[in-house]
């Protein structure tokens, strides 16, 4: 949870954050007042009370996400693979980030991150003391942590039993008024500030577009894309435990 005088960015773990909070410094006017990486909204205002502030977020198509996340790992910088380095053999390690065989060792890690099990001994917290690791996949509780009202309080097990559940909840708590989506983000982002023309300077929409041409992902990956990593059966997976970002926002495979 980003936020300035005028608006709330809520920044939800890779989906494009880094470039939004990159730009943010140079397309405002404003200086940041509170910053809570990857918060709920609720963290900084418990009441939920904004006071006529503007709160976005960013979202991404769940299959890509994973394969960001994994990526990412690959590189040695996420700290679900510190997590798993600290439970796991060296070898077994290694085969779940191997860059020379992309494909199945992605879905090797892919597996494991839908596994409950695995998830309560290598994480300890968040997602598995929620008890919503067999109901949900990792990404759709990541998206709800971050961007539904007081989740560490009702992001639980007893209140979703099933992804149908997830998505009543996220209707119901939601905290922001507009969402951005990764692939579309420099001219998504750029639609927002001129809906939203408060806070931001009057050539920030320009700033937006000009940032864009230089734009990186800051995952590394092998594979030209996202497709390319999965089979039917994990695509399935990854279809089931995070069907919300098809019925929330009409991702498809």
């Amino acid at each position: 949870m980003i936020e300035y005088d005028s608006f709330i960015y809520l920044d939800v773990y890779r989906t494009g954050s880094s470039h939004v909070l990159g730009l943010l410094p140079s397309i405002t006017q404003e200086k940041c007042v509170k910053a809570h990486r990857h918060a709920a909204l609720t963290k900084a205002h418990p009441l939920g009370f904004v006071a006529g502030k503007r709160v976005f977020t960013t979202v991404r198509n769940p299959w890509d996400w994973y394969v960001s996340l994994w990526a990412y790992g690959c590189g040695g910088k996420s700290a679900i693979r510190r997590y798993l380095a600290a439970h796991l053999g060296e070898c077994e390690l290694a085969s779940l980030y191997d860059r020379r065989e992309p494909a199945p060792s992605f879905r090797r890690w892919l597996y494991l991150m839908h596994d409950p099990a695995i998830l309560q001994q290598v994480m300890k917290e968040h997602l598995p003391q929620s008890g919503l690791a067999p109901v949900i996949g990792l990404y759709t509780y990541r998206f709800l942590r971050v961007t539904t009202r007081w989740p560490r309080i009702l992001l639980r097990r007893a209140l979703i039993a099933s992804p149908a559940d997830a998505l009543r909840h996220h209707q119901r708590f939601c905290a922001y008024h507009e969402v951005l989506r990764t692939e579309n983000l420099d001219d998504d982002l750029a639609g927002f500030v001129r809906r939203n023309p408060k806070g931001f300077r009057p050539e920030a929409a320009a700033i937006i577009g000009k940032a864009g041409i230089f734009r990186q992902n800051a995952s590394d990956r092998t594979l030209a894309a996202y497709r390319d990593y999965y089979d039917d059966k994990s695509a399935r997976l990854v279809g089931t435990r995070d069907q919300f970002f098809s019925a929330a926002f009409g991702y498809q495979f």
